[in-house]
């Protein structure tokens, strides 16, 4: 099965859980039972570190490392983001979805960070990024003799931080499932658009451009206050991550633009 169809299969099966899921008791059950397990046995700081992860800016510094040899995988996730943020956006408009926080008792709900008790829970922006992440490598990545390890890696990553917003407080397992499998969709979506109009535009000649994207992304994410407190350090790092990224591509890019002008000189 091509990679894009396996991610509209696996999509198509988060999205039917997650319906099935939703609102009912097992929901709220399994809700309590990994906020207050995360609460009881994690470290104070690391569901903070993995749910800004979930954050747009974040995905971007995760992928920033393809800019140097797989500059395409940035690029579908690039093409991914609009049709992300859209099925982020439409369903938190039309859905009245009350947060865990708006429902349960104060008692029972360990918040951390930012408190959210809206009416626009479903579904899991921070997990529909993650997966967009994960689904454009999947699909996008190629091969190598790595990439079972690779993908078991990042779909472990993409899990994590779409639990992450269970364990602070922010939205219920329904929320995440739907967030998985719409980001998925998304992934998908990213990488026909990449592969089918734009795949010139994964040529070294564009990364220049790809770089100073990701430059620009991670001034924001280190400038930006994101709300939980605990993960600043980590947030920081990210976006110094990022920036390095980005500059080791472009001092690349113009050696070897160098080296070509010389030889042909």
């Amino acid at each position: 099965m091509a990679p894009a169809r396996l991610l509209i299969v696996a999509a198509a099966g988060c999205l039917v859980v997650a319906l099935a899921l939703r609102g009912s008791d097992p929901d709220r059950t399994l809700f309590l039972a990994i906020n207050g397990a995360a609460w009881q046995w994690l470290p104070a700081a690391l569901p903070s570190c993995l749910t800004i992860l979930g954050h747009g800016l974040s995905a971007v510094m995760v992928l920033s490392p393809m800019l140097i040899r797989k500059a395409g995988v940035l690029l579908a996730g690039v093409c991914a983001a609009p049709v992300a943020l859209l099925l982020s956006r439409l369903p938190k408009a039309l859905i009245d979805s009350p947060r865990p926080a708006a429902v349960l008792d104060a008692a029972s709900v360990h918040i951390t960070g930012m408190r959210l008790a809206g009416h626009n829970s479903f579904p899991s922006g921070h997990s529909i990024t993650a997966f967009l992440v994960a689904g454009v490598v999947i699909a996008a990545g190629g091969r190598d003799r790595n990439r079972p390890f690779t993908l078991i890696a990042i779909l472990l990553a993409a899990c994590a931080v779409a639990l992450s917003r269970i364990a602070v407080g922010a939205h219920w397992p329904s929320d995440t499932l739907a967030g998985a499998g719409l980001g998925l969709l998304a992934a998908a979506a990213g990488v026909q658009v990449q592969q089918r109009w734009l795949s010139g535009a994964s040529r070294p000649s564009m990364r220049p451009a790809l770089a100073v994207l990701v430059f620009g992304c991670a001034i924001e994410l280190a400038r930006l206050d994101l709300g939980y407190p605990l993960a600043r350090p980590f947030q920081l790092a990210l976006a110094v991550f990022g920036a390095l990224m980005a500059a080791i591509a472009l001092w690349r890019h113009f050696t070897e633009h160098r080296a070509q002008t010389r030889a042909g000189g």
